[in-house]
């Protein structure tokens, strides 16, 4: 069976989903049986960097208008994301990481075809039970079509050397620090965790993420910036180093797909304090500290783990017994086992 699994333009500076786009694809490489993988990006420059991170074809086409090329010679499309329309005449499978546009109004919107995506795919993938419950609560799609296949750490964190004292000093940065990485927008809920600030006696915030407008606002409206740093894009290997010197994560993030850095902070061996939502529940389990969405508890919770050694300890033994469960072998083999269904259903 030959599976192209087709791509669009992803942003300059890789991050959490190209990196995670790069592991699975890699994965799959690595442990397909009786499948041909071909991967195609369609789209402009963007693109074009985009495929050659993961390994594929460039299509140089607008990607809601892509060329057949985009999934000649297909027995089976996996759409990797819902940037790319779906083939006319071809079955497919797409990935849908969540729907935070339904819920939040700088998420963007979702495409003109995510109906029929719903409607005509041979299944849908997800990488949580939330998100695959959210596919059926809003787009009615039956539980039946919906493959969970799980995701795992993109940052590797666990075997990198932390920052040294002068690296930390360069960067602003008195230890203990609690990082916080990711973007700005209202889902993000930063703003709570500058407020919950307020209540930690020791250490040095640290918020690391893309420059944006939103953040600039969050920025202006926080109660106070003492002992925060702020540093724009973080190449990959300096937030490996991070996420291993940090005494804290801290996800103040009020709705995800996954939770990516959470699961990377248990990886690591850096405790976790996540503001609690069903998918921060699904990921971390027990293996965190999970907090009502108020700055006091919030504050308070992470003030523990910097004051209390015992508490931190057993955290970060916790947390990398959580994370040994997330791999992305795992997750291709449950790729693998969607392709196979799906391959069944469209012949069938």
């Amino acid at each position: 069976m030959k599976i192209i699994v087709v791509s669009g333009p992803r942003g300059a500076q890789p991050m959490g989903l190209e990196l995670a786009e790069l592991r699975l694809l890699d994965a799959l490489r690595a442990v397909r049986k009786s499948i041909e993988l071909d991967v195609r990006v369609v789209g402009g420059r963007a693109a074009r960097r985009h495929a050659r991170l993961v390994h594929g074809q460039w299509i140089p086409a607008p990607p809601a208008r892509p060329w057949a090329a985009a999934w000649h010679g297909a027995d089976l499309v996996h759409l990797m994301g819902l940037d790319v329309p779906p083939p006319k005449k071809r079955p497919f499978v797409a990935m849908v990481h969540d729907l935070s546009p339904l819920h939040y109004d700088d998420e963007g919107t979702l495409p003109p075809w995510i109906d029929e995506i719903a409607e005509r795919a041979e299944l849908l993938l997800t990488p949580s039970a939330f998100t695959a419950s959210e596919l059926h609560r809003h787009l009615n799609v039956p539980r039946e079509r919906v493959h969970i296949i799980g995701g795992a750490p993109v940052l590797e964190a666990a075997n990198t050397e932390p920052l040294s004292p002068a690296e930390l000093r360069r960067l602003g940065i008195e230890p203990p620090f609690v990082l916080r990485y990711g973007g700005y927008t209202a889902r993000k809920n930063v703003s709570l965790l500058l407020e919950a600030w307020r209540k930690v006696p020791v250490g040095t915030l640290v918020l690391a993420g893309p420059r944006q407008a939103a953040r600039d606002a969050i920025l202006a409206g926080a109660p106070s910036l003492e002992r925060v740093v702020v540093l724009d894009y973080a190449p990959q290997a300096l937030l490996a180093q991070l996420l291993r010197s940090a005494a804290v994560l801290a996800s103040p993030s009020l709705y995800e797909g996954f939770g990516l850095p959470s699961l990377e902070a248990l990886a690591a061996g850096t405790p976790v304090v996540v503001v609690a939502t069903p998918v921060a529940e699904e990921v971390c389990g027990k293996a965190a500290i999970l907090v009502e969405d108020q700055a006091d508890a919030l504050g308070d919770a992470i003030g523990r783990v910097l004051t209390e050694a015992e508490l931190a300890d057993h955290l970060r033994q916790l947390g990398q017994a959580r994370a040994a469960g997330f791999q992305w072998s795992s997750a291709a083999a449950e790729v693998l086992c969607a392709y196979t269904q799906a391959g069944r259903t469209s012949q069938s």
